[in-house]
């Protein structure tokens, strides 16, 4: 049964108010004196106060990472921790009074000291051997780690095993406390060392293999390790520093770095912090080695005067410039990755175009998006539909528009990096340098879609006027070629036999050829227009205006609006074509206009061509020329329907609806 993240943050909120109710029963365990009585060596509350703020700093994290990523095992892994501490810290000062009370009235105290003893090591262990494990998502990232986890459970079970045995603890803070048991101390040995190698190993490989993850990490994984890394490396250095509360305060830090790395991994400039640790840490130790080997070298040669340290200074002066710039170069990689050098992230942008793709915009955008580090990328059209996505939404994302050469080409849209709530203004600023190359690519999609639509236009119409050649010659021109030649065969026969029937033969051959004629210009006339094929349906209709001079200096303004037109059929677009050159002839030859507007338009699945001039209009009486009954007569042909009329307060419209399933 799956748990909802409501009841994961209830339980999570339950555990720290446990762990609250325990702290408050320790200063009631070391009131009235109890770290005064006989045999108390250990204890008050005035002395665990470090172990106080580091319980409050795991329970406090890990409360607020359960609350923020109820599913993330980090939290859960630091309250686990606080809530031992907790334990351990209660357990403890319960154990001293109940073990001296001089009454002897309080039950458990053998128990609670007993509980005390070993509570405390899994909660210093799993921070060093598990959490690195499983940071910063809260899974092991393959199968190696799973068994590093499972062998540092182990070691840890093995290390509680034996302080759960042994006598030494028992009597840290109440002296002469035993145990009612003995146990063999050979058991112990092999117990506890196996404990220690299998610890030892489980930590070696964590902050060795953690390092080797920042190495081959991207970011912001990379840094979320780096940090992480140097957490765990300086509580490990100040376990076994002679100063007093160090190791808590180190300790104290961990988990709330952890929180941060997990949430807020630039929070205060983490990043800015890790490069300066890691750069000036290793000069300082270059400069002091340095200085001091070369002064002890050179101290037995001049003992006396500051030549030795001269010396020292100069040689320093010389190494540590070179050698700080070349570290610096170093950390920045190590810490930062790609993103210290931008010319590196444009030539893998560059390289993930080259290769081979149906598509190129999908590859752009995953380049940029990868780029940026960012987990959610989309690029979508003007008209809002979706080109490209890479990963899912979540988060704000930050939109850029797309122009190219002055034209609105669509949006990209970018979202932070996993771990941030917002994109950063490195990110920005990158994704900023590359969204033209980005609507160079979404350019040439649009450019080539329509090459392929053109190219289908092309093909098809090129194919219908074949078959209407093939049709009007096999049909027309094919059967009078025929009577022709028949009627020529039957004049030579009748020239020898039946001279007197010669004229009627030849008349009637005549006719026959005559016809021929008229059917080869009917063919020619019905040819497909030229500038269909070179422009298009709006270039041609451009091109006619033109050479009518509609649009130019001397003739009627022009105004083309076209409004969704789709891709049309052949035998569509032509009869278009020549109602509108038929209009445009019209108003350039008739209607002494000073402006001419076409539409054109899809409505309720037609075609719809609308022709309106200014111009002198139709006579009410006027008969129907040749030009309008060819327009009506295209139209008819096809379904459609051409209406003509006038326009107030002077001029004319022709509309014309041709079906758009016409055939």
């Amino acid at each position: 049964m799956a748990i909802s993240d409501r009841a994961r943050r209830v339980v999570g909120g339950c555990v720290a108010v446990a762990a609250v109710l325990l702290l408050a029963t320790v200063p009631l365990s070391w009131s009235g004196g109890v770290a005064a009585r006989p045999g108390v060596t250990h204890g008050t509350m005035g002395q665990d106060w470090p172990a106080v703020l580091v319980i409050g700093s795991f329970m406090f994290s890990g409360v607020a990472l359960i609350h923020a990523r109820p599913r993330n095992a980090i939290g859960w892994t630091l309250a686990a921790v606080g809530i031992l501490q907790a334990i351990q810290i209660s357990t403890d000062g319960y154990g001293a009074r109940a073990l001296t009370d001089p009454d002897g009235s309080l039950p458990l105290g053998l128990v609670s000291m007993w509980v005390a003893t070993w509570t405390w090591l899994p909660a210093v262990l799993i921070p060093v051997t598990v959490l690195p494990a499983i940071y910063p998502t809260g899974r092991v990232p393959n199968r190696f780690w799973g068994w590093q986890v499972r062998i540092a459970l182990l070691g840890i079970g093995l290390m509680v095993l034996t302080a759960m045995i042994s006598q030494g603890p028992i009597d840290d803070t109440v002296a002469g406390t035993r145990l009612p048991w003995d146990t063999p101390v050979w058991l112990i040995a092999v117990v506890g060392v196996t404990a220690g190698t299998l610890l030892l190993a489980a930590t070696v490989v964590a902050v060795v293999g953690t390092l080797w993850r920042a190495v081959r990490a991207g970011s912001p994984e990379r840094q979320q390790l780096i940090w992480l890394l140097t957490l765990v490396a300086g509580m490990l250095a100040t376990v076994f520093l002679p100063v007093e509360h160090v190791f808590f305060i180190a300790y104290m830090c961990v988990p709330i770095a952890v929180v941060a790395g997990v949430l807020r991994y630039r929070l205060l400039g983490i990043e800015i912090v890790l490069r300066r640790t890691l750069l000036y840490l290793p000069l300082t130790l270059l400069v002091a080695l340095t200085v001091g080997g070369l002064t002890t070298v050179l101290a037995r040669l001049a003992p006396g005067g500051l030549v030795p340290l001269l010396l020292a200074s100069a040689v320093v002066a010389v190494l540590v410039v070179p050698a700080a710039a070349w570290l610096r170069r170093r950390v920045d990689r190590f810490v930062l990755g790609d993103r210290v050098d931008p010319l590196a992230l444009v030539d893998r942008v560059g390289a993930d175009l080259e290769v081979t793709t149906s598509d190129p915009v999908p590859a752009m955008l995953r380049a940029v998006a990868t780029a940026a580090g960012a987990r959610f990328a989309q690029v979508t059209d003007q008209h809002g539909n979706r080109l490209a996505v890479v990963g899912r939404p979540g988060g704000p994302t930050l939109e850029l528009p797309l122009r190219h050469a002055g034209e609105y080409l669509g949006v990209v849209q970018i979202g932070p990096r996993p771990g941030d709530i917002r994109v950063g203004e490195k990110d920005a600023r990158l994704v900023a340098a590359l969204a033209p190359q980005l609507a160079v690519v979404v350019r040439s999609r649009i450019l080539t879609e329509e090459l392929a639509r053109e190219r289908n236009r092309v093909t098809a119409a090129t194919l219908a006027e074949r078959d209407r050649l093939r049709r009007d010659l096999h049909d027309g021109l094919g059967p009078s070629l025929s009577g022709i030649a028949l009627g020529l065969q039957a004049a030579r026969r009748a020239v020898g036999s039946d001279p007197a029937a010669l004229s009627e033969l030849l008349d009637r051959t005549r006719v026959e050829a005559q016809g021929a004629v008229y059917e080869i210009r009917r063919v020619i006339d019905g040819l497909r227009p030229a500038a269909l094929d070179r422009r298009g349906l709006v270039g041609a209709v451009r091109e006619t205006a033109t050479a009518l001079g509609i649009g130019t200096a001397d003739g009627p303004d022009l105004a083309l609006r076209i409004l969704g037109l789709p891709l049309l059929a052949p035998p569509i677009e032509e009869a278009a074509f020549r109602i509108l050159a038929e209009s445009l002839t019209n108003v350039a030859r008739h209607a002494a206009a000073t402006r001419c507007t076409i539409c054109l338009q899809q409505h309720d699945g037609e075609l719809q061509l609308d022709v309106v001039d200014d111009g002198a209009g139709v006579p009410p009486h006027a008969p129907a020329g040749h030009g309008l009954e060819s327009m009506r007569r295209r139209a008819t042909d096809l379904g459609g329907r051409v209406i003509i009329k006038p326009v107030s307060p002077h001029g004319t419209v022709v509309s014309a609806m041709l079906p758009m399933g016409s055939p």
